[in-house]
């Protein structure tokens, strides 16, 4: 290969007098001939009256801005020197340190330091970050002109974070987050912004909204406007707001807070409230807090309300519950053995319960409550099965105290303890002659 030096110091030429190149504008620019089998180059100047000159490179085009270290490759190119333009086209290339840019055509703005890849966008960054798309713009950092660089593209581009070179795609292993949206912006290829349609994809979750930002330094994503992510560990979770935050270490989750009629759903329990957070182990759910509203947890049979909540779920399985606020627990009878339309509840200003796993007769996995305990004003209604196995009105236990705890056997209520001020009443159906004399008024005395 033989090159030729086809013109120096493009940009000097069109310099304003009593002003060097390096003062007027940030780039200036070198083009090199290159004579390679059929690719000769080919280069046209014309000179303008300003003293400036257009120039036109066919062939091939190999450019760089002079002690910058970046460097454009391209069949053809154009440079306007007087505005500072150089536009590049077919099998463009763009590469410096920081960042690697191909592309079908090319403009380069060497007075603003802004580079526009048209056309098959693809590009890859010193960090791992890959990126295609139809179009970027790229604004490099320069001392003294721009402290950081940063890109902007359109046309639902495609980035792929990666703390390694050759992060695959999320999954399997993989550390990568791939994000797709209308709208991308990367500062210092740390902060992103995205929005229109965005959806995110890691090895533990997929996450979609309309707007995201992305801080890769701490491992920091906000979703906003109609979130909504889904947990793709062994045990998915569903979990959406108004908005929702998500903090990683070492790309795997450790909190996700969903606020504003936040909604989190699991295989075991749907949880409503204002405010959610999810607290992560081993990419499970361990911990959930709730407030702010009502928040409500339902599971099974069994629901709880209260204004605030803290659940703790070991291996995303709920062991105990703590609901502070004028809490309420309600169950459903059994209905194979009752008829009724009430459900049984358990009130109080502190609720503690907790659960066991089961497996049901289909080999599902389910939760059920093995003891609930009531503090500060409590009370308690429950219905007990007529005795004999017979399917029918239930017997009716009432009960009132500071402290009521009620224990569980097979999902049927086994006993039922009232401490400090205790006092209650028990009610058994009435059979057919104690009904019909209850119905019969006692002469001289009103029904």
């Amino acid at each position: 290969m033989r090159r030729l030096l086809l013109l120096l110091a493009l940009a000097a030429a069109g310099a304003p007098s009593g002003a060097t190149a390096q003062d007027s504008r940030p780039c200036s620019l070198l083009l090199t001939g290159v004579e390679s089998g059929p690719r000769i180059t080919r280069m046209r100047s014309v000179e303008l009256p300003s003293g400036a000159r257009n120039t036109f490179v066919g062939g091939a085009v190999d450019a760089t801005c002079e002690g910058q270290g970046n460097r454009l490759l391209a069949d053809s190119a154009e440079h306007y020197a007087e505005t500072g333009v150089l536009i590049l086209f077919h099998n463009v290339r763009y590469t410096e340190p920081r960042v690697t840019i191909n592309s079908d055509r090319m403009i380069y703005y060497t007075v603003e330091e802004r580079l526009i890849a048209e056309g098959n966008v693809r590009g890859v960054t010193a960090s791992g970050t890959r990126f295609n798309g139809p179009k970027m713009d790229y604004y490099r950092a320069k001392p003294g002109f721009r402290e950081e660089n940063f890109w902007i593209a359109t046309g639902r581009p495609f980035v792929r974070m990666s703390p390694t070179e050759g992060g695959g795609a999320p999954g399997a292993g993989s550390d990568s987050t791939d994000l797709t949206a209308d709208f991308v912006r990367s500062q210092n290829d740390s902060l992103l912004y995205a929005s229109g349609r965005v959806v995110l994809d890691r090895e533990d979750m997929r996450a979609t909204s309309d707007s995201a930002f992305v801080d890769n330094g701490i491992e920091f994503v906000r979703f906003i406007r109609e979130p909504r992510i889904v947990g793709k560990g062994e045990r998915p979770f569903e979990l959406d707001g108004v908005l929702i935050e998500v903090w990683s270490r070492e790309r795997e989750l450790q909190r996700v807070l969903a606020s504003g009629d936040a909604r989190a759903v699991s295989d075991s329990m749907t949880m409503t409230s204002d405010s959610i957070d999810l607290r992560f182990e081993e990419q499970q759910i361990a911990r959930i807090f709730s407030w702010g509203g009502r928040a409500k947890a339902e599971g099974g049979p069994q629901l709880i309300e209260a204004d605030s909540m803290d659940l703790r779920m070991p291996g995303q399985r709920l062991e105990a519950l703590h609901a502070v606020g004028s809490a309420v627990a309600f169950s459903d009878p059994d209905s194979l053995q009752i008829i009724t339309s009430e459900r049984d509840w358990i009130v109080g200003d502190t609720l503690i319960a907790r659960f066991e796993a089961i497996v049901d007769s289909l080999g599902a996995s389910q939760t059920r409550m093995r003891d609930v305990e009531a503090i500060g004003n409590a009370r308690a209604f429950y219905q007990l099965a007529p005795a004999g196995g017979t399917r029918g009105a239930p017997s009716l236990s009432y009960n009132r105290g500071r402290v009521i705890k009620v224990q569980f056997a097979d999902g049927e209520m086994s006993s039922v303890i009232v401490s400090e001020r205790a006092s209650g009443l028990y009610l058994e159906p009435a059979t057919t002659d104690t009904a019909a004399t209850a119905a019969r008024p006692a002469r001289g005395r009103r029904p």
